[in-house]
């Protein structure tokens, strides 16, 4: 390749970096974009026009007259989301939960930002914003209120999949004319997810998989963690047995099915504690999981994450399955 021909193509890459709004296509895992302050314009490349029209999932209809400039976030999802999209300049509040070190994955940026939401509506409606993000899983009275007073609020009901959080960080990126960067990082999801499933061996026989909490909790189909399980080329035996959603089970039921692997989850420094904790139950010890010493420990902050997050914990459950490759 001759000289002028390479001045070009690394003219055209530095052009496309810059249009994307300086995102890093991040190696594996390093979803962690870093985005400049910068003035949003209404000719800007990559962002429809303004206004912007969203409905929920309950036919609520949410119109956005111009780029977001106060944006307020209820959530934990919505609070990494916009990290990772909008320049924080523009995001007023987030929820406390983004300072907690034991499930926020964004504690350092979320330093940064002085407000944090309450449940108390007049305390919300003290940002002054032009958009509040909420979720099904948001206080109903709080959120109920500031729809029937008219705040600008939105809100997110689908966590049941990867697939929805993809959704929701489209989402979120069509509302704040952050459309780019929104495709861009749900692109480095995908690139990791395929990455890992690239690793899982040929040979390998479909492992039995189920989750377990020491409250007697799992998760069968239509949940974020059966996603995890059917990228790792796993199978989940909650789902198997025709459960849905988050149920609490029995401990005989472990005996029953007899998974290969038990996941469970906790905080950093206590994976030692959640794994002798479910090995001391005599009804898991005696499961092949337990046999086996097959407990997998995920860090809390991957495996209850609804943003793009995730992909750590799709990564540690693989690493556990697959220790070898």
């Amino acid at each position: 390749m001759n000289l002028p021909n390479r001045v070009f193509i690394l003219f055209i890459t530095s052009l496309i970096v810059l249009t994307l709004g300086a995102i890093e296509l991040l190696p594996l895992l390093k979803v962690e974009p870093s985005l400049p302050v910068r003035p949003h314009t209404k000719t800007e490349i990559g962002t429809t026009s303004f206004p912007h029209q969203l409905h929920d999932a309950v036919g609520n209809t949410l119109i956005i007259a111009s780029y977001p400039q106060r944006i307020v976030s209820h959530t934990l999802g919505t609070d990494e989301i916009l990290l990772a999209l909008c320049p924080i300049s523009h995001i007023v509040a987030l929820s406390a939960f983004s300072r907690d070190v034991r499930y926020s994955n964004v504690v350092d940026k979320a330093r940064t930002i002085a407000g944090q939401t309450s449940d108390n509506v007049e305390h919300i409606l003290s940002f002054n914003p032009d958009l509040i993000l909420v979720a099904s899983y948001s206080r109903v009275e709080t959120v109920e209120l500031l729809q029937s007073i008219g705040a600008p609020v939105f809100r997110f009901a689908n966590f049941q999949s990867i697939a929805d959080i993809k959704n929701n960080i489209k989402t979120i990126g069509y509302a704040i004319g952050e459309e780019q960067r929104a495709a861009v990082l749900i692109a480095q999801m995908e690139r990791a997810i395929k990455i890992i499933r690239a690793g899982i061996p040929n040979n390998a026989v479909p492992p039995r998989i189920m989750s377990y909490t020491s409250d007697n909790y799992t998760a069968g189909s239509h949940t974020i963690f059966d996603s995890m399980v059917n990228i790792v080329g796993g199978i989940n035996v909650v789902a198997e047995h025709g459960i849905a959603y988050h149920v609490k089970i029995s401990e005989e039921q472990i005996l029953a099915w007899q998974p290969d692997f038990i996941v469970t989850h906790a905080y950093q420094s206590k994976f030692a504690e959640a794994r002798n904790q479910l090995l001391e139950n005599p009804t898991i010890a005696a499961s092949a999981a337990g046999k086996n010493g097959r407990i997998i420990v995920i860090d809390n902050r991957h495996f209850m994450s609804v943003s793009q997050y995730i992909v750590y914990g799709i990564k540690k459950l693989f690493d556990g399955l697959y220790p070898t490759h």
